[in-house]
């Protein structure tokens, strides 16, 4: 117990620091078969029964040690802290030496840690057998690490290895000592992890804990034969605890899916092993935070309120750090729900608990969420004041560059608008910008977390509305408006770019030196940002002044070297610090690289309006505000595409929204008539729920008729193409200046996910269509997944095979005169592998169109998925991964006009699926691509052949005519043939990227 107690709260100070601006352990739903183990009434009271009963003082000596354990093991399942210590306490006058250690485990999470410490050097000091040994060095080397005493904690961790390496080997293997040793070396190993992670390097930090959780493996193997008893109970927690911290670490890190696989296994010992639910107060708390840092805060929100529960019920009273905690995390699953009035609730009353037990102030203040929520409940004064409060505290510790004391800025700066105080505002406003738009280093300081992102996007937001009210009149304002904007189009994204350009980069010959120093010292900061901020949380006395200034110092010297390793890799690698800083362009920049007959649209929906630009080739800039807010974009985009991705529907798929798609053209293109007038080319560049609907299905007059070739289809009068950013809209523009491929094409197709798998054939019935198939992934299906509910992932072999893709792809070649024994790769042979090594050859660098007809898949949509990824064919090899990876992509060497990925629903339903979009494409770009055909939802095969086929025969045959003119015309063709008249047929495909030749 004391080990999960250890883990749920210090672990959730450094996780929560390094992943948030403020605590986030909530748990995660359980589902009433999923319940881990609950005393019952007659164990309860028997376990009672048995740390209430008094030992006789005439017992023998090594009976009455066996009862002071059995009452020690009782305290323990029973949560009961206090008669645990009071038990250890009495324990020690018989038995010094097990006495001791219980005392020692149970004060080195209270106040009393001094006498911890000394218990544990004075068993250290007695101690004879290596296993022992190692324990209690790595148990205090736990602690040293959280009073941030790194050279103690190095020291014991050394010792304890040397012990292992030279000792371990020579104890003989008899009766329970394997059990004793593959204990002390999975718990070392969790003490190394932490260590490492602690000094910055996170990738052998994460080695270690996944060797403290194999370690785990071996030891419950051998409890399997073991007596019941402290040993086995409380080794078993310590597996858990191991796999825990293996989670924790790879949360740090962003590993999300990997934290949620590591969670899952954990729970599947859980329930394997019989644990109480005192027994899960440190895991549970892990699955929250997993759930809040990616968003999924209605998941969050009722393990937020069980937690509270639980600690409620071990004897922590309201107002206790514990209870403190628990309220913060459904405070942060309430707002990112958007439920201002119940967070503010619950606000006022950690409040209130806090004063009457008079906690410290600092773990109830939290000032960015605090202030976010008062700002939101139209509580202007206070938001401000608690801002102004915490502002000096951040440029003190962090300094003015650092994230948190930016974010701070920012919100301060909100406070300050409204608040009427508008000159004061902007001028932090533009200092808080600055420093989140172009840091001094390469990369973030950490991992954001969805609700840093929420943040991040109302500050955002904010300075745009007070932009937006001189933007008209002022030039120079309604440029930083425009750059602003597209920083935000890009945010959500560009973490997940970012860390895959690190991780590809580090195969560059002279660059991989410098991001490894760079990533190293970022690590670092994180870690010393971890325990500044939870010294804030801490009682005065309490603090650690003297180790907080060193670290001070220390960051200030890490700073400095980052900000030397980003302007060397600005100066010598100039297209790869452009993927991962992007500088946002000004309109005119826009405007210099169009032609006369296009136009430029830039859509931005905010949480009250929507904010567009049109900018044409002479300069013209028409900034116009929609009163239409996101919510309602939201709702009218997901009612169209309810009548959009219905092809497997046949003759029965229901009659389009026509009236939802003009009220849009209405209001984001309508007020731009003039500017459209005579345009023959219409470059967007969108984001959120508009990515993902075309704009071709957007009709310029209202339509009621029952033909839908006769609409009045937007893509009727002008070719439309879609770029993630302006920005990246520009580098296209660039890169369309260097010749292309001489080669045809080369295309993947039908790749095999299951190797087992026996082809078969499916003939659609008359009142149906060919539709390929969509896997059952999170990006597809929007029902919540849960860690502790294994039956809702999918096996990579369960992916729905795409037999039909191969005459496509076939079809594709014979039209481009490529050779279809040579450049098509399809079934078996299709793998992540054939496309890597047709890269390193150089042969993809020579083909103008490159085709992957196969399912795109999102982080999280299979188990240890952390970024995007084509699936490719399956192999034999189980260590051999088939997932062609964001990180694969970017290093690729392409030349290619086209890089079709037809089968992917990229542009899916679930917002995340446009993010995945812009991060592939992104990838693709930089790779060497200058635009991508995607799909906006699931096909029908017959229709997506002849789309992509009268694309690229328009392509080929016509030399000088615009992609997005050919895929236009493609268009026209399809919706000409009556049973493909409705959209869900010709509308699927969008051109994202450069739309010209």
């Amino acid at each position: 117990m004391q080990f999960l107690l250890f883990l749920a709260r210090r672990t959730c100070l450094g996780l929560v620091c390094a992943l948030s601006l403020f605590p986030i352990c909530v748990l995660a739903q359980i589902g009433d078969e999923a319940e881990a183990a609950v005393l019952s009434a007659e164990e309860t009271v028997r376990l009672r029964e048995v740390l209430n009963t008094a030992i006789d003082p005439d017992t023998l000596h090594i009976k009455k040690s066996a009862l002071f354990r059995q009452k020690d093991l009782a305290a323990f399942r029973l949560g009961d802290i206090v008669s645990r210590e009071r038990n250890a306490r009495e324990w020690m006058l018989v038995d010094p030496i097990d006495g001791k250690w219980s005392l020692m485990m149970v004060l080195s999470d209270t106040e009393r840690k001094s006498e911890s410490y000394r218990l544990g050097k004075e068993l250290i000091s007695d101690a004879k057998w290596a296993p022992s040994s190692v324990r209690l060095r790595v148990i205090l080397a736990k602690n040293y690490l959280d009073d941030s005493n790194l050279k103690q904690a190095s020291q014991l961790i050394d010792e304890a290895e040397k012990i292992i390496r030279f000792e371990f080997g020579r104890i003989p293997v008899r009766g329970d000592s394997g059990l004793h040793i593959a204990r002390a070396e999975m718990e070392f190993h969790v003490a190394k992890s932490r260590y490492l992670m602690r000094t910055g390097k996170w990738s052998e930090g994460i080695q270690a804990a996944k060797h403290a959780a194999e370690k785990g493996q071996i030891f419950l193997g051998l409890t399997r034969s073991a007596p019941e008893g402290s040993l086995r109970t409380y080794g078993q927690v310590s597996v858990m605890f191991a796999m825990v911290e293996l989670a924790t670490q790879q949360m740090a890190a962003g590993l999300y899916s990997d934290a949620e696989w590591t969670l899952r296994e954990t729970f599947k010992l859980a329930k394997a092993q019989g644990f109480t639910e005192n027994q899960m107060a440190g895991f549970y708390n892990r699955v929250a935070d997993l759930y809040n840092v990616t968003g999924q805060y209605k998941e969050a929100l009722p393990f937020a309120e069980r937690s509270e529960k639980i600690s409620l019920a071990q004897g922590y009273q309201k107002g206790s750090p514990r209870w403190l905690f628990s309220q913060f995390r459904a405070n942060i699953a309430l707002a990112g729900q958007d439920d201002w009035s119940k967070a503010l609730l619950n606000l006022d009353e950690m409040d209130r608990q806090q004063q009457r037990t008079n906690a410290s102030p600092a773990l109830a203040n939290r000032a960015v969420v605090r202030a976010y929520i008062y700002l939101k409940n139209g509580r202007h004064e206070e938001a401000l004041k608690v801002l102004r409060g915490s502002m000096q505290w951040h440029i003190d510790n962090f300094g003015e560059g650092h994230y948190f004391t930016a974010s701070l800025r920012g919100m301060y700066a909100v406070a300050l608008w409204r608040n009427n105080l508008a000159t004061e505002a902007r001028v932090e406003f533009d200092k808080s910008m600055t420093n989140i738009v172009s840091p001094d280093s390469l990369s973030g300081d950490f991992v954001e977390s969805a609700f840093q992102l929420k943040t991040k996007k109302f500050i955002f937001q904010s300075y745009m509305q007070l932009l937006a009210v001189t933007a008209q009149a002022n030039r120079q304002d309604a440029e930083i408006l425009f750059q602003v904007a597209d920083q935000l189009s890009a945010s959500s994204v560009q973490q997940a770019l970012s860390d895959a350009a690190v991780r590809s980069g580090v195969s560059v010959p002279g660059l991989s030196d410098v991001i490894r120093q760079e990533q190293d010292a970022k690590n670092e900061i994180a870690t010393l940002t971890g325990y500044i901020s939870s010294q804030a949380g801490e009682d005065e006395k309490k603090r650690n002044t003297q180790v907080v200034a060193q670290m001070r110092a220390r960051m200030r010297e890490l700073e400095a070297a980052r900000k030397n390793y980003r302007a060397q890799i600005s100066k010598d690698y100039p297209e790869y610090f452009q993927l991962i800083q992007p500088r946002s362009p000004r309109p005119s920049d826009i405007s210099e690289q169009l032609k006369a007959d296009e136009l430029f649209v830039s859509v931005l929906p905010m949480e009250d309006k929507t904010f567009l630009w049109a900018i044409d080739s002479q300069g013209r800039v028409n900034f116009h505000i929609s009163e239409m807010a996101e919510k309602q974009t939201n709702a009218i985009v997901d009612r169209i595409r309810k009548t959009l991705d219905v092809a497997e529907l046949g003759v029965r798929a229901p009659v389009f929204d026509y009236a939802g798609a003009h009220q849009l053209y209405a209001q984001f293109l309508s007020p731009f008539e003039a500017e459209l007038k005579d345009k023959k080319h219409l470059i967007v560049a969108g984001s959120g729920a508009l990515a993902k609907l075309p704009m071709a299905v957007l009709t310029r007059t209202p339509f009621s008729g029952r033909d839908a070739a006769q609409a009045p289809w937007l893509i009727k009068d002008i070719a439309v193409s879609y770029v993630p950013t302006a920005n990246g809209w520009l580098s296209l523009k660039k890169l369309g200046k260097v010749p292309g491929g001489t080669q045809p094409l080369m295309a993947w197709g039908d790749p095999k996910f299951d190797v087992k798998a026996v082809p078969k054939d499916g003939t659609p019935t008359a009142e149906t269509s060919a539709v390929r198939g969509v896997a059952n992934l999170r990006s597809a299906d929007l029902t919540p997944r849960n860690v502790l509910d294994p039956d809702t992932y999918v096996t990579y072999s369960k992916l729905p095979p795409l037999p039909e893709t191969r005459d496509e792809v076939l079809q594709l070649a014979k039209i481009m005169s490529a050779n279809p024994d040579l450049d098509v790769i399809l079934g078996a042979q299709a793998t992540r592998v054939s496309v890597l090594n047709n890269s390193a050859s150089g042969l993809l660098a020579r083909k103008q169109v490159i085709v992957f007809a196969t399912h795109g898949l999102l982080a999280g949509d299979l188990p240890n998925l952390n970024q995007p990824a084509l699936a490719m064919a399956a192999t034999q090899n189980s260590t051999d991964s088939p997932l062609l990876t964001l990180e694969d992509v970017l290093s690729l060497k392409l030349n290619a006009d086209w890089v079709v990925l037809s089968a992917c629903n990229t542009a899916g339903a679930d917002g995340r699926a446009g993010e995945a979009l812009t991060g592939l494409a992104r990838g693709f770009f930089y790779a060497g691509s200058r635009s991508l055909l995607v799909t906006h939802w699931s096909v029908e095969s017959e229709s997506a052949m002849m789309l992509t086929t009268k694309t690229f025969a328009a392509y080929k045959g016509d030399t000088g005519i615009r992609r997005a003119e050919a895929l236009r015309q493609a268009m026209l063709d399809t919706m000409k043939v009556s049973q493909y008249a409705h959209p869900t047929y010709w509308a699927p495909y969008a051109l994202v990227g450069e739309g010209g030749r």
